[in-house]
């Protein structure tokens, strides 16, 4: 299985270097980020490096795939998941190898990648967005250890986002992802408000009149 994945890696990774390369260094360094929203002292829209960070959870209930593998499954038995939500800046691409999520307890790399609402899948087509709009969202999947939801304080996960492929100037992007209540689903995109729902707990995004 391991050897299927790799070669899988190798593939993808070869079909989609130029489109990476393209999106991360094509002015990457000077793109400004949309404007964010402090909050109650909260920065409710974080700026990553292709875009901006809306909405950031961690819940147990796995999200919906369109197609599943059995030789493409989290490193992580029995995971929590943590679910962003972004927009992405013009011109920018995204695939399920340029991302990481660090917490103090262990770091976790994408699994999935998807356009708004769409199912995630692990159909080798849907490893990579290649062509994005600004005027859409984008959702990240990270598996990560149960344990994570406990290490939270006060229901909110200190994490950093930080690019795995390519060397970068700028600064990792940190945040606080908000734990779900039990049996809570994630977020869905068309709940996320345009000013972002990022570092607050459920209560404060959604039962607060905010």
């Amino acid at each position: 299985m391991l050897r299927f994945r790799s070669i899988l890696f190798a593939a993808v990774l070869a079909a989609s270097a130029p489109f990476i390369v393209d999106a991360q260094t094509s002015g990457a360094e000077a793109s400004a980020a949309p404007t964010s929203t402090i909050m109650s002292g909260k920065l409710t829209a974080v700026p990553f490096r292709a875009g901006t960070i809306l909405s950031a959870e961690i819940c147990k209930q796995k999200p919906s795939f369109d197609v599943e593998s059995e030789f493409d499954k989290p490193a992580i038995e029995n995971p929590a998941w943590i679910e962003l939500i972004v927009k992405l800046d013009s011109g920018r691409s995204l695939s399920r190898f340029d991302y990481e999520i660090v917490s103090k307890n262990g770091t976790y790399p994408c699994f999935a990648v998807a356009e708004g609402a769409d199912g995630y899948s692990s159909d080798v087509e849907k490893w990579i967005i290649k062509t994005s709009s600004p005027l859409k969202y984008y959702r990240l999947l990270f598996p990560v250890r149960q344990d994570e939801i406990a290490a939270a304080k006060k229901e909110l996960l200190p994490v950093t986002l930080k690019v795995k492929l390519f060397e970068t100037t700028l600064a990792p992007a940190s945040f606080h992802v908000r734990v779900m209540p039990e049996g809570k689903n994630f977020t869905r995109v068309s709940s996320v408000r345009p000013e972002g729902i990022c570092n607050m707990t459920y209560s404060e995004a959604f039962e607060s009149g905010n």
